[in-house]
């Protein structure tokens, strides 16, 4: 008669493993939520294709540096054209009067003539252009609503004085008839108020 001796390995407790296995749907899980967070930013971007800092980026790189005022009207929040003057590079002498809408350039004039207008502007610093214009709409529109009244509208105007100083929004605000309310300025930067006369109360 033959014996066998057989030898079974107890397994260590899970709690003492050195490697503990991670769950699969973990690491699945991060991938999705990184790729949400892609997607939500492409959406971002999209819904703003209609403002300020996209039509500053739609502008041929010879603008670039020299762009002297970016405005519109009837803005709620965004307008459906932009109108920038600027100066091409190495053309102090001339200004051209470009149309944008959509994110697109669709007009481009030189215009004579509009340097003393624009004598004490300075090109708009682009890089310090922060608060875009739908942020500047509601900086106003919460204005209105902590003085009880309603927005309608805007007009926008962006311009710089001075080499070292720090781009400017100039908003204009109308209620829902059309009705004037008065005029707010803010730091294009990061979205301070420094003149109202507009709204009395702040928000």
């Amino acid at each position: 008669m033959h014996h066998y001796l057989i030898f079974i390995k107890k397994s260590p407790p899970l709690n003492k493993l050195a490697h503990p296995q991670k769950p699969v749907y973990a690491g699945a899980m991060r991938i999705f939520c990184f790729f949400l967070f892609l997607a939500s930013g492409l959406f971002l971007r999209a819904g703003d294709e209609s403002g300020a800092i996209a039509s500053l980026n739609a502008l041929p790189s010879s603008y670039r540096d020299g762009v002297l005022k970016l405005s519109a009207d009837n803005a709620d929040p965004n307008p459906d054209t932009w109108y920038v003057a600027a100066q091409k590079d190495g053309d102090d002498s001339n200004i051209h009067n470009i149309t944008v809408a959509d994110g697109q350039v669709t007009s481009d004039k030189r215009t004579l003539g509009l340097r003393e207008i624009f004598s004490q502007a300075s090109p708009v610093s682009l890089d310090k252009v922060t608060v875009d214009s739908r942020e500047a709409f509601e900086i106003a529109q919460n204005y209105a609503k902590a003085n009880g009244r309603m927005l309608g509208s805007v007009s926008f105007v962006l311009q710089q004085k001075g080499a070292s100083a720090a781009p400017v929004w100039s908003v204009w605000c109308y209620g829902p008839d059309g009705s004037y309310l008065g005029l707010m300025q803010m730091l294009a930067t990061n979205g301070t108020v420094i003149s109202n006369d507009a709204f009395p109360k702040k928000p």
